[in-house]
């Protein structure tokens, strides 16, 4: 018997992929969405008659629709589809700032409200938004994407207090570097964005988000297990945080001063 049925957006790779295949294995139907078909389908073989798949753009409000129509019904949301676009806020420019925004923020409302009315209806639910510790630490050269993350973070907590009382939980998953081919697209975006006067700590914070970030970070299904807690646990908590490094980061951020973060950050980048 199924634990529920659970959308997860974003599916055809990285963590939208582990969550996927993770919670098959724990018991729950899942519906995996994405913009191509062929990555879901080679998901969906890898669990036959545990995952059917739905193609979805989050951006576009109508086809958010189509699909939430065409997959319900709906218990839960793992809202994980996203972007990640770096480089010097004054060298992005501007329409990459809101391709940024329409991702991972209003993607994310979009598929919420199409989700909600169900939920409200059977008085139950829960939401999980895939976000990131730089929506409350942002490195140099992660504004628009930390921006955008941070944005993330008073969406759910406005949201977690506008649903609660419709019996349905909402939680924010703060994930830090896992082994994924999101490293690369932030690599490109780094390349794409560089302008010669941040040349030396560009490049610095390049070459340490290389060597020391996704290649080197744990398996993706860190982030699944944290989702898994957030669907089942009776009360779930607001935020999670993993792996053990991002909770390390959340830490400083909490408790040293901004003066003395912003060194340590720089001392992390350069080595030194």
């Amino acid at each position: 018997m199924t634990r529920g049925r659970v959308l997860v957006t974003g599916a055809g790779s990285g963590i939208g992929r582990a969550c996927a295949l993770y919670l098959a294995d724990e018991g729950f139907h899942i519906i995996a969405a994405g913009r191509r078909l062929e990555p879901l389908q080679a998901l969906a073989a890898e669990r036959p008659g545990l995952i059917e798949t739905v193609t979805m753009d989050v951006t576009d409000p109508a086809s958010v629709e189509k699909a939430v129509a065409e997959a319900s019904p709906i218990d839960h949301l793992v809202n994980n589809a996203g972007v990640a676009i770096m480089g010097a806020i004054e060298a992005v420019p501007l329409d990459e700032w809101r391709r940024q925004f329409e991702v991972n923020v209003f993607g994310v409302a979009n598929v919420c409200r199409a989700v909600l009315p169900q939920m409200r209806q059977r008085g139950a639910g829960r939401i999980v938004q895939i976000g990131s510790v730089t929506g409350r630490l942002v490195p140099p050269y992660q504004g628009v994407y930390g921006s955008s993350k941070h944005a993330l973070e008073g969406l759910t907590d406005a949201l977690r207090r506008e649903v609660s009382r419709f019996g349905i939980g909402v939680s924010l998953v703060r994930s830090g570097f896992v082994r994924t081919s999101f490293g690369d697209q932030e690599q490109e975006s780094l390349k794409a964005h560089r302008l010669d006067a941040y040349a030396e700590d560009h490049d610095a914070y390049a070459k340490w988000h290389h060597d020391k970030g996704h290649k080197v970070a744990p398996d993706p299904v860190v982030v699944a297990r944290e989702v898994e807690k957030a669907i089942t646990a009776v009360s779930p908590k607001a935020r999670y945080a993993c792996p053990p490094s991002a909770k390390r980061f959340l830490l400083m951020r909490k408790v040293l001063p901004a003066a003395m973060v912003d060194r340590l950050i720089w001392k992390t980048i350069r080595g030194r």
